[in-house]
């Protein structure tokens, strides 16, 4: 059951969920989130899964410069529609950290912590991601370019053989850490690359 090493490497984000202080656990309200939680979430771990980690990490730091995140206090905003190619991905990986949610989430406390409504589809952003700050408006876009970090030829060649049913022996093993390889490289040799996650104000 254990994760690849290299998960352990992956950039976390410690955020402030003030639904979590008013419950009192944690009673602080800080709760650290990594990658490892994404990929329950998820149920694996891929490029999309890795992307829509750093995406929303870059952000939470982008809109809080100067203080802890915090939880349920940003929109999130997708620029396809929830059930187009891995929009829905994204945006599970993005809820995870950010609390946002779509109608049935949380409907909050006396008009406090709310979570519904606040992750939208559609959005016309431009962006695979935008961010929006409930309390001061203050938004940015985020894009992501996992081509910059190519897979290895010899994956390709092995899914192939593997989705034809035409393995030969070793090709799943060899294909799993391939594939593992390219998502290592995205999350830790090049999580801090200008052009892989690009965030832009307003």
């Amino acid at each position: 059951m254990a994760f690849p090493a290299f998960f352990a490497d992956a950039p976390s984000i410690v955020m402030h969920d003030p639904l979590s202080a008013f419950l009192g656990a944690p009673a602080d309200g800080l709760m650290e989130y990594r990658y490892e939680d994404a990929v329950r979430l998820a149920g694996h771990s891929c490029p999309t899964v890795a992307g829509a980690w750093l995406m929303t990490i870059r952000a939470m730091k982008a809109l809080w410069p100067d203080s802890t995140p915090l939880r349920g206090g940003a929109r999130v905003l997708l620029d396809d529609a929830q059930d187009e190619g891995v929009t829905g991905v994204a945006a599970a990986v993005a809820g995870l950290v950010t609390g946002a949610a779509g109608p049935g989430g949380f409907k909050g406390l006396a008009g406090r912590f709310a979570r519904n409504d606040l992750l939208s589809f559609d959005a016309g952003t431009c962006a695979e991601l935008g961010f929006t700050r409930l309390d001061n408006g203050r938004t940015v876009t985020v894009h992501y370019h996992p081509e910059l970090v190519p897979a290895d030829p010899d994956m390709r060649v092995r899914l192939q053989r593997l989705l034809s049913g035409m393995e030969q022996p070793g090709d799943g093993e060899a294909f799993g850490a391939l594939w593992q390889d390219r998502v290592r490289r995205i999350l830790v040799d090049f999580a801090d690359h200008p052009g892989l996650v690009r965030v832009e104000e307003g």
